[in-house]
Parts: structure tokens; sequence; C-alpha cells
């Protein structure tokens, strides 16, 4: 289906990033490229973003970065985000975009873990990680602050003032760009390997699969160091449309932008019918609407209340594009369907064995294809377990697929919990439970929830004649924990069910209906 796309964005598939960017500048110099909404930052056209590129990563390299070096970014939704990552990349190095809300044990093990040599900061984030001399394994010499001048450290103001120099790092499309954590499997934050081909590949594909033309303007309200926010930077890299961007989601403001900014894709849910009716419903100018898991009964009112095509689409930092309902679809309204595979995409649905079941039936969905992640960064015997031989990519989700060819999710097989947008490892959250003394056994589990979709929950044994309470457990996990990963529920009981191999029962405490041993914390 290569062959079905525009001349255009056919040869994007055959370039590396930087080149793409080139092309960008090159065939839409004077159309804007970043907006943003919120804090004051700058309206940049497609050549004055090259051209920060090209600046940054010249002040980048003067200042010691080298190809193969890992890049921590330790930024919010700024302009410094985007000018940072690409930068990093143009140089050959290495992208490591993690969340400021992180802890100083949580910034210190991603560093570590990845093997970061530098961090382009914000100054008040990396100033309350900083200890002897360094944040984690990087030294004080080696980070550049955002913002408030720190002493030792080099300004990222200045990057931007000095002369550009030529590029002369040469990238293979194959090259690691970025190692994206991700809570996405069980265990520990993992890092994903993507490569320029990941994310031109699902830019090209992702423009694909909108109507007649690319979005122009796109609404990036979710963090920048997410997939989220750089794969709509990568469809306005192919379509040549536009980033608005906001300092982070709100349901409050979500309407104001889409209205005042004429937004033309945005990614929506449900929740959008829970806001008070208006005659500007109807106004909106979202031709593309990307959704996961909408509830069927809710589809087809979301859309005639808001006039608008809400299309289904999966898609996990592993994988990039996995599925999408096509936008002329109107068919599968409210039928539940994740769709088809997009062009670079084949699934199967694998039973427990590894067997693929037959049409109809239910089980873990595999992929494979181009641009995908290369793996799991360090971790080599995940990589083993979770891809099988052929190329397929164990995805942790069990899906439903028809002889057609059509999609449908029913679940997942992953430990963890999913809170407003955010995935959390449960075996991360055990781990510092487990370091209180008076903890034998610990086991996380979400709980559903009506406006975050899942909390996080805690079942606790203690040691015998110990004494604990739901605060005090809260109360250690912020001392580890980013404030979103801390639970909101804790149950302490005499014992916990385990599975017949030793492993804790989860889907048992799941499934056992709501205790009045449990401390809401929420309600606190």
């Amino acid at each position: 289906m290569t062959g079905a796309l525009p001349t255009d964005r056919r040869q994007l598939l055959d370039m590396t990033i930087p080149e793409a960017l080139d092309h960008a500048a090159r065939q839409w110099p004077d159309k804007t490229a970043l907006v943003h909404l919120e804090g004051g930052g700058p309206t940049l056209t497609w050549h004055q973003l090259r051209q920060d590129i090209t600046r940054v990563r010249s002040g980048l390299e003067r200042l010691g970065v080298a190809p193969g070096d890992k890049v921590g970014i330790l930024l919010r939704n700024q302009v410094e985000f985007p000018l940072t990552w690409l930068a990093v990349i143009e140089a050959g190095a290495v992208a490591v975009p993690m969340n400021p809300r992180y802890t100083s044990r949580e910034i210190g093990f991603v560093l570590q873990d990845s093997g970061a040599r530098w961090i382009v900061a914000a100054a008040d984030v990396v100033g309350e990680a900083h200890a002897d001399g360094a944040v984690g394994p990087v030294p004080t010499e080696r980070i550049v602050t955002v913002g408030p001048s720190m002493p030792g450290t080099s300004a990222f103001a200045d990057l931007l003032t000095q002369e550009p120099t030529p590029r002369s790092h040469r990238a293979d499309r194959l090259d690691v760009v970025n190692i994206q954590f991700t809570s996405g499997t069980t265990g520990l934050p993992k890092g994903c390997l993507l490569t320029h081909a990941y994310w031109l590949e699902l830019g090209v594909y992702g423009v694909g699969s909108f109507a007649d033309r690319p979005a122009q303007r796109i609404l990036a309200d979710h963090p920048f160091f997410y997939m989220q926010n750089q794969a709509y930077f990568m469809l306005a890299l192919v379509g040549g449309g536009a980033l608005y961007v906001t300092a982070g989601l709100s349901r409050r403001k979500f309407m104001g932008w889409l209205l005042d900014h004429r937004i033309d894709m945005a990614w929506i849910d449900e929740d959008m019918l829970d806001l008070p009716e208006s005659p500007a419903d109807r106004r909106l100018a979202l031709e593309f609407a990307p959704v996961a898991a909408l509830p069927r009964a809710l589809h087809r009112p979301l859309e005639q209340r808001f006039a608008l095509k809400a299309r289904e689409v999966y898609a996990s930092t592993e994988v990039g594009n996995g599925t999408y309902v096509p936008h002329d679809r109107d068919d599968l309204v409210g039928s539940g369907s994740m769709g088809i595979c997009y062009p670079n995409r084949e699934s199967k649905v694998i039973a427990a064995d590894g067997t693929e079941v037959p049409p109809g039936h239910s089980g873990e969905l595999c992929l494979r294809g181009s641009g995908m992640m290369l793996g799991y960064h360090n971790r080599p015997e995940t990589n083993a377990e979770l891809f099988l031989p052929g190329g397929w990519f164990r995805t942790g989700d069990i899906v439903r697929k028809e002889a057609d060819g059509l999609h449908y999710y029913e679940g997942r097989l992953r430990d963890i919990v999913r809170r407003s947008g955010e995935n959390i490892a449960a075996a991360e959250v055990e781990m510092q439970i487990s370091t209180m003394p008076e903890v034998a056994e610990v086991g996380v589990i979400p709980v559903p929830d009506p406006d975050r979709d899942e909390e996080v929950k805690a079942v606790i044994v203690l040691r015998p004649g110990a004494q604990l309470t739901a605060e005090q457990v809260a109360d250690w996990c912020k001392q580890g924990l980013a404030p979103f990963k801390v639970p909101r529920y804790v149950e302490f009981r005499d014992a916990l069910p385990y599975t017949s191999s030793g492993k804790i029962a989860k889907a048992t405490l799941r499934a056992e209906a709501p205790s009045d041993r449990v401390v809401d914390l929420k309600a606190l």
C-alpha cells in the first residue's frame, strides 16, 4: 500500500529526521510549525524552527555532546523540549525524555538505566535532584539548564546565540534516536529503543489514515515527554501542519482551545459528553478525532452532538501505529472495533501456548512490521520473552480478530494501572512499599475510577506485631514515587492469594467485591 501514498510522503520513508526537517523547511518555510497557547512560548514557522534546531545542535556539539551519547531531557511542555529533542537527534546522540514530576530517585534510575551522560533540564526541576555535584550519574558540568542560572551548568539560552555549524553526522534510518521509557509492561519502567524509521513511519502512515488532507492545526495537550506530542509533531512534519502546544491536559480549557484556534485534530474521549451543552458544540473545526476504547453506546452520541468523526486508533510506544478505523468507515461507529492494521503492520492473535487462534477467537495481540521499536534497552530477558520468531511482538492486550481483518479490544494481560493517561507499573509501587520495615507482603492492583479511568490500590500484609496506617503508607510512597503513582486506596489483610506458581493472584484481587476494610485516601 506504500505505492498509494503521495510522492512527497513516500519519499519521507527513505529519510532521517534531520532530512525530513530540511524538507519541511524547504516546502513550507513560512507556514506555522509551533504555537504555544500557554506560558508565553514563541510561535515558529518551519524555517524558523529549522534554524533554531541547527543552533541548539551546534551549541550542544560545542559543549561536547557526541554521536551515541545519551541525553536526558527533563522539560515541561515548552519550546525548549522539541528544540532539544530534535537537536540531540541531529547530533547523532540519543534523547531520553523524562517526566519532570519524577522524584530524585526516579530521575536517577532513568539516567542510570539509560546510560545518560548529559541532561537538558528545567532549572527548578534539576535543582531539586542535584546532590554532591551531580544528578544521578550526570555531573554538574554536563547539565544544560532552562531558566534561572545554576552554578556550574550551561545555559540553554546561550545555545541559541551562537553561530550554527554545518551538520557533520550522517545517520542511518535504523539508528536509535530515543530511549523512551514506558511502564506499559510488567516490572520497572523500560526504555524503548526508537529509530528515525519509527517516528517517520508513524507520521507518514498516521497522516495517511486521515481523510483527504493532513491535519493543519493539531492540539498538543499531552506531555512532550510521552510519545503523544512527539507523534503529533511527526504528523505535522509530514503534513505541513502546526502544533498548538498547551501546558498540559485540561478538561476546563479544552473546548475553548478547540473553538478559539479552530483545531482540526485533537485526541478526545467520552468525557466531552459531560460538558454543558452549548450552541458552540456544532461549530468545531475538529475533522480528525482519534479515540481509544470509546464506550460503544457513547460513540454515536459523541459524533452527533459535536458534528465530528471519532475514529479508534490503537498505538503504543513499543509498536507505534498498530490499527485504525479508516475515516470513511461510518459503519463501524459504535461497533467497538479497533479497525484494521496500518499498511506497515501485520497482526495475529495467539493463545497462551503461542499458537495462533482462528478468526473470531480471543487471545493476545501480536504485531510486526517496519518502524517498530528495536527492543527494550538493557532488557535481553524481556526482549526474548516478548519478541517471537518472525519479528512478532506480544503486546499484552487481549483482542479478537475477525475474518475480515477487524480487531476488537477485550482487555490486557500486563500488570499496570492506567491513571489519567499515565501508565503506572504495579511492581514499582510494590517495590517502594516493600521497603517499609512493617510490610511483609504487598500487591498493587488497579481499581475503576470514574474521573481517572483507574486508581492505584495497595493490598498489604503486615509483619507480626507491626502497626501501620494508610496515611503512613502514602507518605512513604511520596518519598520515592511521583505523586500520580501514590496509592489512593490501601487495604490491610492477613494474607494475600497466590497462584500455583507462587505469584500473587492479582486476578483474584481485582475480581473481589469492594471491602469495608479499604481506606480511601482521596476522601481524607
